[in-house]
């Protein structure tokens, strides 16, 4: 790709961003064109100014790549909603509820949230910079999707009022209706399930799991705490405020607009699209999420009620947490009792359970690497060492943690080349 991961992580939000730019700006110009060109027009100084501004920015730049999207975050997006602002006042959209009324405002809201969004992590990235270890790479992305959480819910929540005067929960379809419980509750909570279960499934089978931009945040902080609020997040907050933004509120403004079919499809992918940054790498993850995507929908569509997939959302989340764990601790105790009781564990029960693991699992890289790890920290059995890294580097040649785990070893052993 020849992208950096912060890049990756970045790049599905700003595309999604400036894509919601260029819809907002084919219906201005399509309600009032001659109030479009008044409000918008730039005038050649300005606009030879802000490219002879983004251009001297870009030849002192370090990376284009990282410095381009901040570039239109910090120049072009202000004005834009500054304009954007002084057209929707002007303007005369007539009925609240009409379609072209709807979609202008939901528009509105994925353009301030991006840009609310961007705004913060550029924040407390300067806020991180100039005091180092101030923020670590977890805490900032707990604060991020704590914001981000907050800023869609209240864009949502008042953007929402323009469905009915029957309140919020009814608006976004939190309320069950004369759905029967079975396809509302019950059958919901049994695909979640069964997601989670296929996803702990693979992810348990594999020798390895993949590097992804997600799994380096989690793998940065040996924090208890903030272990707890990325699952409080994950678990708790997480389904309940995407379902009310993807199937509660934007599905129903694409419906209104397109017709169900493609607001099924529209939802679902960009559903999934959102969350490829976090699993990059993870193939079989990114499919069984946009699989989820897709299943979240149809209930939405079918059931007539966001509670079905909110329900399918939060038992999906909260087993995937869980089942990897059971599974574990089922068919291999003797690893499961390693990771759960590392810090109680001298180096020899350490070594006796890796041992049993590699017998009870054999194509479980983590174990080899562990163990060729514990070698090298007590500096013994460095050549059994050097074959379990080995071993281990044969199901991921170029992870690097193993690369790290052979370069102790090397080290130990004085092969320095």
């Amino acid at each position: 790709m020849g992208l950096d991961q912060g890049y990756i992580i970045m790049e599905p939000a700003l595309l999604l961003l400036l894509t919601a730019v260029y819809f907002d700006i084919a219906l201005f110009k399509q309600r009032d064109p001659g109030l479009f060109e008044k409000v918008f027009r730039f005038s050649v100084w300005r606009t030879v100014f802000m490219l002879l501004l983004i251009v001297t920015v870009l030849l002192f730049s370090k990376d284009i790549q990282e410095d381009l999207p901040l570039l239109v975050l910090l120049l072009v997006l202000p004005v834009y909603l500054l304009r954007r602002s002084r057209f929707v006042k002007s303007v005369e959209w007539g009925d609240g509820r009409e379609v072209k009324t709807l979609l202008s405002s939901a528009l509105g809201v994925a353009i301030v949230w991006g840009y609310g969004v961007m705004a913060f992590d550029l924040f407390t990235s300067g806020i991180a910079g100039l005091a180092q270890g101030a923020i670590s790479e977890m805490g900032d992305l707990i604060l991020s999707a704590l914001f981000s959480s907050f800023l869609i819910i209240c864009l949502v929540y008042q953007s929402s009022r323009r469905f009915s005067d029957r309140g919020f929960l009814t608006n976004v379809g939190l309320r069950k209706g004369h759905c029967s419980w079975i396809r509302a509750f019950w059958a919901p909570a049994a695909l979640g399930l069964s997601f989670a279960l296929l996803s702990s499934y693979i992810g348990l089978s594999r020798p390895v799991q993949p590097e992804t931009p997600l799994n380096e945040v989690l793998g940065t902080t040996q924090s208890f705490s903030l272990i707890l609020g990325f699952l409080f997040l994950a678990v708790c907050i997480a389904p309940l405020v995407e379902e009310i933004v993807f199937r509660g509120y934007f599905f129903h403004v694409i419906k209104e607009w397109l017709g169900g079919r493609k607001a099924l499809y529209i939802i679902a992918m960009t559903f999934a699209f959102l969350h490829v940054g976090q699993y990059w790498g993870d193939w079989p993850a990114i499919a069984i999420v946009l699989g989820l995507g897709f299943t979240l929908t149809i209930l939405r569509a079918t059931t007539g009620t966001t509670l079905a997939s909110v329900v399918t959302h939060y038992v999906y989340n909260g087993s995937v947490t869980v089942l990897p764990i059971i599974i574990m601790a089922i068919t291999n105790p003797a690893y499961f009792e390693y990771s759960a009781y590392y810090s109680y564990h001298d180096a020899q029960t350490k070594e006796a359970l890796l041992k049993k693991s590699i017998a009870a699992q054999p194509d479980l890289a983590d174990a080899y690497n562990d163990l060729a790890w514990l070698y090298a920290q007590e500096g013994k059995n460095l050549d059994d060492a050097v074959v379990l890294i080995e071993k281990a580097l044969s199901y991921a040649p170029q992870y690097s943690p193993y690369l790290d785990t052979k370069a102790e070893v090397l080290e130990k052993l004085g092969r320095y080349r």
